[in-house]
């Protein structure tokens, strides 16, 4: 029994365990082979999703270049907001080119029976202060070049080249100046002082007077509901010795962004026409040429 144990082994089962040392190396040559290539396929995966995503991130962001730059291309840049401003909510003019908006915070004089200088009854003085704010300015002079980009035609009204050449034209916030000035001397309480007088719209026919109020009426109210002011009217309290208790009172005093109009006025005053007594006016119009239109009536 003893010889059993301490015999060498037999060389049939030395081999047989030299192949089961094989197969053990074989499976777990197997195993990380295996390993290896799912770690590669992984990785593969992983750099795939990397260059597709990084395709489609730079056709995104190329994209979004193209449309940037299209975007961009007839863009302008805003030097100054306050002229971007008027150049959108306006319609252009040489005053707008010409003539800075000077943007500022006003207080507005809305006293009930405090009256200022425009409020007084007919007279010389009133008569000064309105024509100060250039109620009465002669037409100005556009400049052909600047004609069509202004609203007008080439077959309105021309100037001779005798006299310079361009188109005759009113500055429209200087037209309802004039407007409001008329309304005013047509008041009842105004009007036989003017209509004696037989100056300015009123040397025409009383027919003719009527007509050139009420189209100055139209005219304003136009305006006003073109450019509505949003702004709001607070209440105040008022109460005099003799009253029991107080009471509401609309408050006009109140704050407006307003335009330099004192630059508008002093543009429109040194580019007047001269006064019809300094020019021939049978040469200062060029006549209509053929095809020009010619309408029928007063518009």
């Amino acid at each position: 029994m003893f010889q059993r144990f301490f015999q060498k082994p037999a060389k049939g089962h030395q081999g047989s365990e030299a192949n089961d040392d094989d197969a053990l190396l074989s499976e777990a040559d197997i195993v990380t082979s295996r390993f290896a290539r799912k770690r590669r396929r992984r990785h593969d995966s992983e750099a795939k999703i990397a260059v597709k995503t990084t395709f489609i991130c730079s056709a995104i962001y190329l994209s979004i270049t193209i449309l940037v730059c299209l975007v961009l291309k007839d863009a302008q840049f805003v030097d100054d907001i306050d002229v971007a401003c008027l150049n959108h909510v306006s319609s252009y003019s040489p005053i707008v080119k010409e003539v800075k908006p000077g943007w500022h915070v006003r207080q507005y004089n809305g006293s009930f029976l405090h009256e200022t200088v425009y409020r007084q009854a007919a007279g010389p003085e009133v008569d000064a202060a309105w024509a100060a704010l250039g109620a009465d300015y002669r037409s100005v002079v556009i400049p052909a070049s600047e004609a069509e980009k202004t609203g007008i035609r080439s077959d309105q009204v021309k100037i001779s080249q005798i006299y310079g050449g361009g188109f005759p034209a009113n500055v429209e916030g200087l037209h309802h100046i004039h407007c409001l000035n008329l309304l005013r001397k047509a008041l009842w309480w105004n009007y036989e002082y003017y209509r004696d007088k037989k100056e300015g719209a009123f040397s025409n026919t009383e027919y003719i007077v009527r007509y050139h109020v009420t189209h100055c009426l139209d005219i304003l109210r136009q305006q006003l509901m073109c450019v509505t002011d949003v702004g709001v009217l607070g209440q105040v309290w008022w109460q005099a010795k003799d009253m029991a208790k107080p009471l509401p009172f609309v408050d006009f005093n109140t704050r407006h962004k307003c335009r330099d109009f004192e630059a508008i006025r002093k543009w429109a005053e040194e580019r007047q026409l001269p006064p019809e007594s300094d020019v021939d006016m049978s040469l200062f119009y060029e006549q209509p040429a053929p095809g020009d239109r010619v309408l029928p009536a007063i518009p």
